[in-house]
């Protein structure tokens, strides 16, 4: 193994002909370092040039600029600390003009002159007035140790005459080495006008005598002719002659390349480069190989010639002020541009809003009281962290017995251990939510959060796939989720636990999506890199049934309607008990000075809380309706709202658990009220709330008021007085939303009195709406919104909720 300490010379290259070039004209290779810094991701090849120890390096495939050059620059140091100078060769475009006659195969070595150091960055300027742009890229000379040996080799060429092309003949030591770095057929070497562009369906044969520079025919046996001046970097590749022209005629560069610019000034080196094409649209690589070559073969005799006396007066390039400090600026700022670019790209990628469980969205739903559901939560521990066992954990129970709060809880305790990797959460009515097709689009932004190594790989998906979001659930996983999974490497010791939640699968609208879903779960659960478990929650139903029956041996199953009714009716007691507590504590301090109004202490009492609990027992989403009923101050004060609850329970029997939930609220709304009026109410009502559990999508009270006809203030007071069945936003901009699916499975079924909603003329009622809105209010005029420039991205969401209205309508 080689120490890094020995090596005083650092060899930087762009692209792999390059590399292999440099390593054809080592003397010797030595072994891989002995060790290398934690802080250095580059690879390298060690070896010996004449008596000088030599370091190469090549850039990343695939990356290229002034930027990728100074972070190889910079890892070099982290590891080889005695490196004095530094080298940057590879290939280049010439910028051929009358007074500098530069063809393939030459060599352009940067040369200090004229007020230059030898390397210009072009695109590093400022705006002027007049609205040209004034260049200021000058960058700093080369080591005098380089430019002392350069010197020497210019007099020994000179003197001796050019012996580079038989150093590169005795390099190439096989056939196919020969076929691909040799030189090719100078008449192959064709300088094409400024204004001639670029055919791609003409080869170079095909192009005119009219077309190309006439220049002399040099001497075959003459080799790779040597220009001495300036070399102009930047960050893009120089494809445009005009330009190139411009910059040869104003400021005599040379040669255009893409990394120089992003070491001298912190790198101190020589740029060497061989003319591979001439900085124009007729790019092939036919000369690459022979150009390495020849900068190669060049790099050598200038080593060769580097004095070991001059080389020990150059400090090291550590000891030069404020190299490293600059070096880590200018990776700061690549880092950050490309978190920048990253984060363009992952927003390009569609997810379901609203479906974390952690969003702004679901801040205040609530999560398990901590009294309450102890067994089940330890119970899905003992799950998730059993290696062994099942991968998958299926909870269902039916509606209203608080699938989704457990979900939550789930959800928040493991985010808390770092073991939640990515959770959705179906609620039928919102049109993302209540689907698969961005299921996995969600996730995969959820992931790649928590696994940053997954980012590259989800970036390329991607990239590759134009909008990924809006192709087939089985697509979106296997190109955003499993692939990179498989992919990726997660550099610890064991696979790294992660956790995924879905909630509410029932609510996901299509029974084909779920039988689509389940099977893609079992699979992400068997990736061999990443130990991933599923916690999933739905209704039992028929169809969710069949696609866990399918995973046998991969999942669990608890019911939670099976759990014992004493163990329900102890949690009910618990979290009732707890929320009354805080309704009279906040009832009562709305009356300091009136201690008559006050709840008494021993409120609501043993029997009317045991009363309460039997009437909502089962069903955890009833119990919360009745607190936010009896903490609803509009009807009167929690006393008297607790015994309407109590009273309509008596009135509607034991088995009947949605009537005596939202009839007293609903009745209060209506009682008092004339006979025209209370009918005007009415049929506000089912306007209003035919609308909010009808539609696809939740709309706001503005858009309500709207598609409604009614004003927004009426909408409000509607919506206030039933606070307690229904989430109204404070801001008339968000969305109107039910607290549970159970409402409006109340309002569509036969025991909601006269505030049933009969489904069909609801549904009519909407479609007049909308044909209003669109025909009077907003009148229709072709293309209006121009939707032809997104109907590809879009078509099929709207084509298939237009269908499903027009199928309901008909």
């Amino acid at each position: 193994m080689s120490d890094p300490l020995l090596y005083t010379i650092g060899w930087i290259c762009a692209i792999v002909p390059e590399f292999v070039a440099a390593r054809l004209f080592l003397d010797e290779e030595h072994e891989y370092p002995v060790s290398v810094s934690k802080h250095d991701s580059n690879s390298y090849k060690l070896g010996r040039i004449g008596k000088h120890n030599v370091v190469i390096a090549v850039l990343p495939h695939g990356e290229y600029g002034l930027n990728s050059a100074a972070t190889v620059a910079r890892d070099m140091l982290h590891t080889f600390e005695n490196v004095k100078v530094g080298l940057m060769v590879g290939v280049g475009g010439g910028a051929p003009s009358t007074k500098n006659d530069i063809r393939l195969g030459d060599i352009v070595v940067s040369s200090p002159g004229d007020g230059h150091g030898g390397v210009f960055q072009y695109d590093f300027g400022k705006s002027l007035h007049s609205g040209r742009f004034r260049t200021t890229g000058f960058l700093n000379k080369s080591p005098t140790a380089l430019m002392t040996a350069l010197n020497s080799l210019i007099s020994d060429i000179e003197i001796k005459g050019n012996w580079l092309g038989d150093d590169i003949d005795k390099a190439l030591r096989s056939k196919s080495l020969k076929q691909k770095y040799g030189r090719p057929d100078p008449e192959s070497d064709m300088l094409f006008r400024s204004e001639v562009a670029y055919d791609a369906d003409k080869t170079l044969t095909e192009y005119g005598p009219e077309d190309v520079v006439k220049r002399p025919k040099r001497d075959e046996g003459e080799g790779p002719v040597i220009h001495y001046g300036l070399i102009a970097s930047a960050n893009q590749v120089m494809k445009d002659p005009c330009k190139r022209d411009a910059l040869a005629a104003e400021k005599n560069v040379l040669c255009f390349e893409m990394e120089a610019a992003g070491l001298v000034n912190h790198f101190p080196c020589l740029v060497i480069r061989g003319i591979c094409d001439y900085s124009d649209t007729h790019k092939n690589k036919q000369w690459q190989g022979y150009a390495a070559m020849a900068a190669a073969a060049y790099a050598k005799a200038l080593v060769c010639r580097l004095q070991e006396s001059r080389l020990e007066h150059e400090r090291r390039i550590l000891e030069i002020p404020q190299v490293l400090s600059l070096l880590e600026n200018v990776k700061q700022s690549v880092s950050e541009i490309k978190t920048r670019v990253d984060h363009a790209i992952l927003g390009e990628l569609s997810v379901a809003a609203g479906a974390e469980y952690d969003t702004h969205h679901n801040e205040h739903d609530p999560t398990c009281h901590p009294e309450t559901r102890i067994d089940i939560i330890h119970e899905i521990e003992r799950w998730a962290s059993d290696a062994d066992g099942p991968r998958m954990y299926w909870l269902s129970g039916m509606a209203g017995t608080g699938k989704s709060t457990i979900a939550r809880t789930v959800a928040r305790k493991f985010d808390d251990m770092h073991m939640l990797a990515a959770s959705f959460f179906f609620k039928r009515g919102e049109m993302d939510r209540s689907r698969a097709s961005l299921l996995f689009s969600t996730i995969a932004r959820q992931l790649v959060s928590h696994r940053q190594e997954l980012l590259p790989f989800v970036l390329e998906a991607i990239k590759k796939t134009d909008n990924i979001s809006s192709k087939s659930t089985r697509e979106q996983f296997s190109k955003l989720v499993l692939d990179p999974l498989h992919k990726a490497r997660t550099g610890q010791r064991g696979k790294p636990k992660m956790l995924l939640v879905l909630d509410a699968l029932d609510e996901c609208s299509a029974e084909k999506d779920i039988e689509t879903v389940v099977p893609l779960l079992a699979k992400l659960v068997k990736c061999k890199g990443y130990d991933i478990k599923v916690f999933v929650t739905s209704r039992p139903e028929l169809a969710i049934h069949y696609a866990f029956d399918r995973t046998k041996g991969l999942h669990e199953e608890i019911q939670l309607h099976r759990v014992s009714q004493d163990t329900i009716s102890h949690d009910i007691g618990v979290y009732l008990r707890d929320e009354l507590a805080q309704i009279k504590k906040v009832w009562n301090a709305r009356y300091p000075e009136c201690s008559s109004r006050h709840l008494s202490v021993d409120w609501p009492g043993d029997e009317n809380l045991e009363a309460l609990v039997h009437m909502t027992n089962p069903l955890f989403i009833f119990a919360a309706t009745a607190c936010r009923l009896i903490r609803d101050h509009h009807y009167g004060d929690p006393d008297q709202q607790l015994s309407t609850l109590l009273r309509a329970s008596k009135e509607s029997g034991v088995n009947d658990k949605l009537g005596p939930t939202y009839l007293p609220a609903l009745r209060q709304f209506r009682d008092g009220r004339t006979g025209l009026e209370k009918g005007r109410m009415l049929l506000r009502f089912r306007r209003i709330f035919g609308t909010i559990i009808l539609l696809e999508e939740s709309l706001s009270i503005v858009s309500i008021a709207g598609l409604v006809g009614v004003e927004e203030r009426e909408v409000e007071r509607v919506l206030g007085l039933l606070s307690s069945v229904i989430d109204v936003p404070r801001s008339p901009n968000s969305p109107v939303s039910l607290f549970h699916l159970s409402f409006r499975e109340f309002l569509l079924g036969s025991g909601a009195e006269d505030f049933a909603i009969e489904c069909t003329a609801a549904h009519q009622q909407i479609a007049l709406g909308c044909l209003d809105l669109l025909s009077n209010r907003q009148p229709l005029r072709y293309n209006m919104c121009i939707l032809s420039k997104f109907i590809s991205s879009t078509g099929s969401r709207l084509s298939a909720s237009w269908a499903k209205r027009a199928k309901q309508l008909i």
